[in-house]
């Protein structure tokens, strides 16, 4: 298993790049990608045991090293694969239907996730934190 690298984003350069704190002296290379994420404020406990788990992780995005410095690296957006072919047709689909599956191949592997709803209990559902913008001082974590 490859070592986790951590670090935050350091500064925005424009819509399409940004510089994380982590460079070649981190072993990062060029082509290595990392999520940017937040950190829920909240811990998450076990009902059975009372453990502490752990902070739930919101992800904002998936980056692609693109230039690696000894203590720095340039980031780009991943690009998304379409799940259709070119000139396949993709049907009659609503725009917030169209909009959930974009952002659901926004995922660093291959594997396509569906919006099939789940029976659960809604009395317990907390929601997701807003995530906003990338933003300087965002933690970033390499994918394995």
């Amino acid at each position: 298993m490859e070592k986790l690298i951590e670090g935050n984003v350091v500064r925005i350069l424009d819509e399409y790049r940004i510089v994380i704190n982590v460079g070649s002296n981190d072993e990062v290379k060029v082509g290595m990608v990392f999520v940017i994420f937040t950190q829920s404020q909240d811990e998450i406990r076990d009902p059975a045991s009372g453990e502490i788990l752990g902070k739930l992780e919101n992800v904002k995005e998936y980056v692609s090293v693109i230039h690696v410095q000894n203590r720095l690296s340039t980031c780009v957006a991943r690009e998304k694969q379409s799940r259709f072919q070119e000139g396949e047709d993709m049907g009659v689909q609503t725009l917030s239907g169209a909009m959930m599956a974009e952002s659901l191949t926004a995922r660093p592997e291959k594997v396509r996730y569906g919006m099939k709803k789940l029976n659960v209990n809604n009395s317990q559902i907390t929601g997701i934190p807003q995530l906003g913008p990338i933003s300087v001082g965002d933690r970033v974590r390499s994918i394995g």
